[in-house]
């Protein structure tokens, strides 16, 4: 009875204190709408890219089931399988060389999309001219027609009309390509599409044994079928086929995972978004309750209880924190049909626009426990004021620190998000580093406002006011600890995400390429090895040509365990989903060395061994004796792991994850990779020379430019890039106005210091000096501890998960600092300015 007369008064009062006003709390609501607006945004993003593969799942995969093989078509009997289930169409996909008739000398790379008269089961292709794909690519006068993307015609000279040359054949263009429903939309091919009839591969002598081609057999089953059922049965049938079967819930695997990894990124510069806005929400309701000291010991003296003021006050804030939280909601439900459009270049669907609850209520769960868990300890504070604080005069009021049980609750609450950051993250060992540096930042930040604090206060004359802003950070109640927490945690996210930016652009742009081979040659038959090496090496510029031969083929079983039962760890399971380069090798490959294990000697001839790299054993599971099973064209080689390798990728030499001994692939149709290295400062253009000679003698070798492949990635990285950068720039924007709610809340005590200082004899100059003085300390501690951490944690993401060789860059530590110190200057002036115009009299009247 007693609680609900306390809650009815409390909220009776509470009512009042909003009718009051909202002076104070503008920053409040904005980092709360901020921070949530931020988490809603990416988590509504990433449900409407879910919604949208779930909607067009089949017509993205290309049908209800989708039977893959590497390197060779279904048999019979597998294909008999497969029209048993329903409406079966046939894809082969390659990447290929292009030559123009019309201009001679333009050669481009593409990707070879060969489909029968059923494609496609599901969707239609968007053609220009709108004409029926049939006739497009039907046989004319003696010619197959084709539909290329613009971006290939652009790179050949070519339009529509024109005839282009690939591998032995001639096709001649009847249409520009735009969006297939079953693209994989460039996130993971090289080269723009071309489509062509699948009956003109022969000719084009693309389809022998051996080729580097994938056969896609997609099904469009019939109403009612279990997809995932004949999915199992397919397996369980034939289970040596080697084949990849998947329905249309796993279409798109490869936009999935950049879609994760997205999502990852601006979901955790999110996160540090709304915890910085926590910050805000801790300074406001500390400069809030402290305004209001005076309101509470009245309503202590009145006889009202403790718990009264306390539900009166967390009453006010929360509703405050609901009208913050709905307001970011509804920024974050805005982002999908904003973003929508923008997206739609690069994605084979449109995003529904939503509105999306689940993520919208992981936001605003979200935005309730960072309130809770950063006001509920000045909650604690402010229901502890004694009614005896009304005869102590009016000097700014230090109150009683709370019991650890009264901050129990603000700690669950805080324990509470960080387990929710994990959970929500897309990577949980992402999000666990997330969490681990967001609790070492607090600490160096407190650290080092402890160390400025002390240093502060050693002896020594230090006379002017410069002096006075040092002595000035010692003082009860300095803002050391919260305007380094505001400023340094935007700063630190803004200094870290440079840094990697910085060290990714060097990486693709200057390293990678000096040590990288000019081209990469795929599909060399074996009857064309020699004269190949012969071709290149005649070139002038040609330092080094290596080769190795190559076949495809499928994890199936780990340890004896089938591939799909083992757990394997998150960043390798590509390993096991899909089908793998594999070679064999007497010696140990150029870029690798041994960690475990020992290499098979040179005249090795027994029971198949295998070398594993190490990274990818790790995440299977796999140590040194362990067996590994692959299919290879519907044979299983078993081998036992001999070695593991450590292997240097960024060589971009040639290199394998798995490196069979001798003798285990014999009687397979291999190929062979090359890599031509070039001195480019010889003379001429020898990258160029080796291009023409092999694709002019060697039609069907594929040439790959490592520059071409690194520029691919480099635009998939850019979007990533750019959408992290929007989401640090609302982190910096939150750190802004928390920094202004800081300096807010010392106000009142600077006004006070600048009128004590005029009396004494200071001069404005002097005042404005010593306020100013103060200002800059503080953004410069803040920019070189942003500094450090950001500079430490790029150096932890850049090794651990890019696996790139850290390099520091001055200029953003310059951006940085810069930015800290100007910050806070721009932001102090203001302040100062309040400051030096207060007269005496009405701050002394009462001393």
């Amino acid at each position: 009875m007693h609680l609900l007369q306390d809650c009815c008064l409390a909220a009776r009062l509470a009512r009042r204190e909003l009718r009051a006003g909202l002076r104070g709390f503008g920053v409040f609501l904005a980092c709360l709408a901020l921070g949530v607006g931020a988490v809603a945004g990416v988590g509504s993003l990433a449900a409407s890219h879910g919604a949208a593969l779930a909607r067009d799942a089949a017509a993205l995969l290309g049908g209800d089931l989708e039977a893959t093989l590497a390197q060779r078509p279904a048999s019979p009997e597998e294909l008999a399988a497969l029209t048993a289930l329903g409406r079966v169409s046939h894809l082969v996909s390659m990447q290929t060389m292009t030559r123009s008739v019309a201009g001679p000398g333009k050669r481009a790379l593409a990707t070879l999309r060969a489909v029968d008269d059923a494609y496609p089961l599901y969707g239609s292709v968007a053609l220009d001219p709108p004409l029926p794909l049939a006739d497009v690519l039907a046989v004319r006068e003696g010619l197959p027609g084709a539909a290329a993307a613009p971006e290939l015609l652009a790179r050949l000279g070519a339009g529509v009309g024109d005839v282009i040359k690939v591998a032995d054949a001639s096709y001649v263009i009847r249409a520009k390509l735009g969006r297939e429903p079953d693209a994989a939309t460039g996130l993971s091919t090289l080269g723009p599409h071309l489509l062509v009839l699948d009956a003109t591969l022969e000719k084009a002598g693309l389809a022998g044994p051996g080729s580097l081609t994938r056969h896609f057999y997609r099904i469009k089953l019939p109403p009612g079928a279990d997809a995932k059922a004949d999915a199992a049965r397919l397996k369980r049938d034939f289970p040596e086929a080697g084949w990849r079967i998947r329905d249309a819930s796993a279409a798109q695997p490869g936009l999935a995972r950049f879609m994760d990894r997205l999502t990852a990124a601006t979901g955790l510069v999110a996160l540090a978004a709304l915890l910085l806005g926590g910050i805000g929400v801790s300074q406001a309701a500390a400069g809030y309750l402290a305004g209001r000291t005076a309101a509470i010991a009245v309503l202590k003296c009145v006889g009202a209880s403790r718990r009264v003021a306390w539900l009166t006050y967390f009453l006010v804030i929360a509703a405050l924190a609901g009208c913050g939280i709905l307001a970011g909601l509804a920024l974050g439900a805005a982002v999908p049909p904003l973003a929508g459009p923008l997206l739609s270049r690069f994605l084979p669907t449109a995003l529904p626009p939503g509105p999306f609850p689940a993520a919208l209520g992981l936001a605003g769960l979200c935005g309730a426990l960072t309130t809770l868990a950063f006001s509920l300890p000045h909650l604690a504070m402010a229901a502890g004021v004694p009614p005896l604080l009304l005869f102590r005069g009016y000097a700014v009021p230090t109150l009683p620190r709370p019991s650890l049980a009264a901050r129990l609750p603000g700690f669950a609450c805080m324990a509470a998000l960080a387990a929710l950051a994990v959970a929500a993250s897309p990577s949980r060992r992402l999000g666990l580093w997330f969490v681990v540096a967001v609790l070492g930042a607090a600490l160096v930040f407190r650290l080092f406002a402890a160390l400025a604090v002390l240093l502060a206060r050693l002896p020594g004359r230090r006379h002017g006011p410069v002096g006075l802003a040092l002595r000035a950070l010692s003082r009860p109640g300095n803002q050391v600890g919260p305007v380094l927490a505001a400023l340094g945690l935007g700063l630190t996210t803004l200094c870290a995400m440079t840094l990697v930016e910085a060290n990714f652009r060097q990486a693709a742009t200057e390293d990678i390429p000096r040590a990288a081979p000019a081209f990469f040659f795929v599909d060399i038959q074996p009857g064309q090895t020699a004269e190949f090496l012969a071709v290149t090496r005649a070139i002038a510029g040609v330092t080094r040509v290596e080769t190795s031969p190559m076949i495809r083929g499928r994890i199936t079983r780990i340890k004896d365990v089938p591939a799909e039962a083992v757990d394997v760890d998150e960043d390798v399971r590509w390993a096991v989903q899909g089908d793998r380069g594999l070679t064999y090798a007497a010696r140990l490959p150029r870029g690798s060395r041994i960690v475990a294990g020992a290499w098979w000697p040179d005249a090795y001839a027994g029971p198949p061994l295998v070398s594993v790299e190490e990274g990818v054993a790790k995440g299977l599971g796999l140590g040194v004796g362990d067996t590994v099973t692959v299919n290879v064209l519907g044979r299983d080689i078993t081998a036992t792991v001999a070695s593991l390798r450590r292997v240097n990728w960024l060589s971009l030499g040639i290199n394998y994850v798995f490196v069979f001994s001798p003798g285990s692939l014999d009687g397979l149709p291999m190929t062979s990779l090359a890599t031509a290295y070039v001195d480019d400062a010889a003379p001429g253009d020898p990258g160029e020379a080796v291009f023409a000679a092999v694709t002019d003698r060697f039609p069907n070798i594929t040439a790959i430019g490592v520059g071409d492949a690194l520029a691919d990635v480099m635009a998939i990285a850019e979007k990533v890039a750019r959408a992290v950068t929007v989401a640090a720039g609302a982190t910096l924007a939150v750190g802004m106005m928390v920094l202004v709610q800081t300096m807010a809340a010392g106000m009142r005590r600077r006004r006070y210091e600048a009128v004590l200082c005029k009396v004494c004899g200071a001069s404005r100059r002097q005042v404005l000096v010593m306020l100013l003085a103060e200002n800059a300390f503080l953004g410069v501690l803040a920019g070189f501890t942003a500094l450090g951490l950001g500079a430490v944690l790029a150096f932890a993401f850049v090794t651990a998960f890019l696996e790139l060789p850290f390099r520091f860059f001055p200029g953003p530590a310059v951006a940085t600092v810069g930015l800290a110190a100007a910050l806070t200057l721009a932001l102090g002036l203001a302040g100062v300015a309040r400051a030096l115009a207060e007269k005496a009299l009405p701050l002394l009247r009462n001393e």
